[in-house]
């Protein structure tokens, strides 16, 4: 295969979270098929120096390539933009994405609603169309939700681009031998209290109402690795979140075995993002009724049945990789 250009350039914030994780696996997997790919940090570490055509990157003390290391980021130092580079801006950066039209230039649709507020010419109907019809700029979408969005808007050119679950839970997963079954497991609730926080207090104060004596996990001021071994231990993960993307954690929570809840927005709606029957998604009107209370009775009384009813949705993030690996040979690359 030959390479479609001769350097990318991932412009990625200095967060720890989903976006970023999968800004590196697109270096990752560029790289690992002979592609040139640099990680462009910036904010709170590091910065950007654009100095006509050169661009720099000071990146010295960026925390993100130790966070990420198990994708080998490499880090720009310095380049010279050309014809042939390619610049990914995450959706937050639409609006420079935009404006710098001087090289190839694609915006990657990672959180879509999380973009909204960092980005207000996102709310303007003139300017957002405008982004959308420029037939110059290239737009990647990561879920299906991204892509509604981007086709209702008239986007001149989309592509899919996904992501895919961390290999370190993908791969202990397929150790028998490391997972407990469901059955064997202790009642575990998981959940983020930082995503839907309000909604999952409201939940909370209603547990009274549970048949079952439930051990509530908030998933908070942990490393990955304690992340993993939680999810691990759960029969059930409860996400209050509103899902601006396809989100990480449902998908890691499901690749370890628990049943996985979701609050019915965003990319929630979407079955594509997460194949799951009606029944394991909840409105806001389930936790006020107690309908979710009841569900996650249900849910414990015969768990291997509602595992079982999951395993479409196990089953496609089991192949996440090998999709997304199809995707960068599609886009970024060039022959058999």
């Amino acid at each position: 295969m030959r390479p479609v250009f001769n350097e990318v350039l991932l412009l990625c914030p200095e967060v720890k979270t989903g976006g970023p994780e999968a800004l590196h696996q697109l270096g990752y997997r560029i790289a690992q098929h002979g592609g040139a790919a640099r990680m462009v940090y910036y904010a709170p570490h590091s910065s950007i120096e654009v100095d006509g055509d050169i661009l720099r990157c000071h990146a010295e003390t960026s925390p993100m390539p130790a966070h990420f290391a198990q994708y080998q980021p490499l880090v720009l130092r310095e380049t010279r933009l050309g014809p042939g580079t390619l610049m990914v801006f995450p959706e937050p950066l639409s609006k420079l994405a935009a404006a710098a039209n001087k090289y190839q230039r694609a915006v990657w649709w990672l959180s879509l609603d999380n973009a909204m507020p960092q980005n207000q010419d996102l709310l303007d109907e003139a300017a957002r169309r405008a982004l959308f019809a420029d037939t110059n700029l290239i737009h990647l979408y990561q879920s299906d939700y991204a892509r509604h969005f981007l086709a209702a808007n008239g986007t001149a050119q989309y592509f899919p681009l996904s992501d895919y679950t961390d290999p370190q839970f993908v791969h202990r997963s397929l150790v028998t031998s490391e997972v407990a079954p469901i059955e064997a497991r202790r009642d575990v609730v998981c959940f983020f209290p930082n995503k839907g926080g309000e909604r999952a207090a409201r939940f909370l104060a209603g547990a009274a109402a549970l048949r079952h004596p439930i051990d509530f996990v908030p998933i908070r001021d942990m490393t990955k690795a304690q992340v993993r071994e939680t999810l691990f231990d759960a029969r059930i993960y409860l996400d209050f979140g509103h899902h601006p993307g396809k989100d990480r954690v449902p998908r890691e929570a499901a690749i370890a075995g628990a049943v996985v809840l979701l609050h019915a927005v965003g990319a929630a709606t979407c079955f594509l993002d997460h194949p799951l029957p009606a029944a394991y998604r909840f409105t806001e009107d389930d936790i006020a009724s107690g309908a979710l209370h009841r569900r996650i009775d249900a849910i414990l009384e015969e768990p291997a049945a509602h595992f079982a009813a999951q395993r479409l949705y196990r089953q496609r993030i089991l192949l996440e990789q090998e999709r997304f690996d199809l995707e960068v040979r599609s886009f970024f690359f060039d022959g058999a």
